[in-house]
């Protein structure tokens, strides 16, 4: 064999190598790779939705996120979870189908953030429906430590909740920041790490903050990111609202808007126009600018509709009073199809890489 021919073969292995992905990653990121039990499940990282499990999303390097997966006739999941330097977080999500019945949480915050077993419920008195159980429930409230409470819900009973919250002591070692957009619906970063999204009322609180400087930033579909220091003081709240600028002012107008969707109790399953779109309360972009028929669903409440007309550029607030009751059964709509962050090399690379390789091989027998 030539030592011609032996370079031949040792370059078409190489580019099969190549081709095939047996090569070292081109380069190294960060991020989250979500599972489901069962599959398909939608989900959220942040205040980014429409992704399908399973699937990748890439994120910054040494941050904080919210992931939400849900799907139709189970229960919504959700967690909070950091990623280091390089590499990939998975996330495993087990979803437990909704239970036959439901009891109830009789709950007054008094202005504080309600978060169950993760998954954010707004700021104000409600009763909301959950699954018989144990579940988690933290408040937060600026000038307040934060408080977690375990409870238990029996199926058909209501569990009256008299949660107080202790105050900051005399001398308090933490401050708060209490964040708000015009227009509202901003997702809310502190040094890089997510907290929340502003709703129209119901600004975002980070508590039990050390003192010191701290970098804030709000993300919104069509407009520019703001960016803030923000120098928190021991005892105190700073308050800080954000002004969100278009992206492009003068620009064509925009045919798509944002749906700021609610419901008293929170939680409820949200069906734009018969697809599934994730759970109250929640922020829906880049909606096609028109009418739309918005449904809302949740176990032990009868089904809520309404139309609702979405304006080009700017946002459009809805929400919705469920009534005790029963919802007729449906069909699960289709879940959105999955939209991964990195694709994998057409199949006719490979095939082409693979033909160049026999080629080549042939073309050396001949020398």
């Amino acid at each position: 064999m030539s030592i011609h021919y032996r370079t031949l073969i040792v370059a078409c292995v190489i580019l099969a190598c190549l081709v095939l992905g047996i090569a070292p990653a081109a380069a190294d990121t960060t991020q989250y790779r979500v599972y489901s039990e069962p599959s398909g499940a939608s989900f959220c990282v942040d205040y980014h939705c429409g992704y399908s499990t399973p699937d990748d999303f890439g994120v910054s390097p040494n941050t904080w996120h919210t992931i939400t997966v849900s799907m139709p006739g189970y229960q919504t999941w959700s967690t909070y979870e950091g990623v280091g330097d390089i590499g990939t977080e998975v996330i495993n999500a087990i979803l437990v189908p909704n239970p036959v019945s439901y009891g109830w949480l009789d709950l007054n915050p008094f202005e504080a953030d309600i978060y169950i077993d993760g998954v954010y419920y707004g700021n104000g008195e409600q009763t909301i429906p959950l699954a018989p159980g144990s579940h988690t429930l933290l408040l937060k409230k600026p000038g307040y430590y934060d408080s977690t409470t375990r409870f238990s819900i029996t199926a058909g009973e209501t569990f009256p909740t008299a949660i107080g919250m202790e105050p900051y002591t005399q001398s308090p070692i933490y401050g708060d920041l209490q964040i708000q957009s015009v227009p509202p619906g901003a997702a809310v970063y502190v040094n890089n790490n997510y907290q929340g999204i502003t709703y129209p009322g119901d600004p975002v609180y980070v508590t039990q903050l050390a003192p010191g400087t701290y970098t804030v930033s709000l993300s919104m579909q069509d407009y520019q990111t703001f960016t803030q220091t923000a120098v928190v003081q021991a005892g105190k709240t700073k308050q800080i609202t954000a002004s969100m600028v278009p992206v492009t002012p003068g620009a064509a107008p925009d045919t798509t808007g944002q749906l700021i969707v609610g419901s008293v109790p929170s939680g409820a399953g949200i069906y734009l126009d018969n697809k599934y779109s994730g759970v109250t309360p929640m922020v829906l972009a880049n909606i096609p600018a028109g009418s739309h028929t918005l449904v809302l669903r949740q176990g032990g409440f009868a089904e809520w509709t309404s139309a609702v007309t979405v304006n080009g550029g700017s946002y459009t607030e809805i929400s919705g009073t469920l009534v005790p009751g029963s919802t007729p059964a449906k069909p699960a709509p289709v879940n959105p199809v999955p939209q991964p962050t990195k694709s994998g090399l057409p199949a006719v690379i490979p095939l082409a890489g693979l033909g160049i390789c026999g080629f080549l091989v042939l073309l050396g027998k001949k020398e």
